[in-house]
């Protein structure tokens, strides 16, 4: 009885996790996408960074990343609430592989050799620690 409530808590948790990381993923996208959408804000005249202001609240991209923002804080207490930081921040670090890739796949971005060898190196780092 005891093992079965753990394999659920642990599939709970890594939903969670899922969740967690599609969500923050799509927000950095989102963000992405909106921010080359609007240009760089003006700050020298005060009526062109109003006007940035008023696109930035009615920017699609900006909205659909606040949503996403959303969910993965919602998502990120739920898994706080259930495992030690120490090891969540751990598990946390998985976005700095998944935003990459998302910009390879949806924002058709390069990235260097160095920056692959890094996406591995935390892999790896993850992997080891989350054992």
């Amino acid at each position: 009885m005891i093992s079965r409530l753990r394999i659920i808590e642990n599939i709970e948790i890594v939903s969670l996790f899922l969740i967690f990381l599609l969500s923050d993923t799509a927000t950095q996208i989102f963000l992405k996408m909106g921010a080359t959408h609007l240009g760089d804000p003006s700050f020298s005249d005060l009526d062109l960074f109003l006007n940035y202001l008023k696109d930035l609240v009615s920017n699609f991209y900006i909205l659909t990343a606040i949503f996403f923002v959303i969910i993965a804080f919602s998502s990120w207490l739920a898994i706080l609430s259930k495992i030690d930081l120490s090891k969540a921040q751990i598990m946390n670090s998985v976005v700095y592989v998944t935003v990459p890739i998302a910009s390879i796949i949806f924002l058709k971005e390069n990235i260097q050799w160095t920056q692959m060898m890094g996406i591995i190196c935390v892999s790896i780092g993850v992997f080891i620690a989350a054992e």
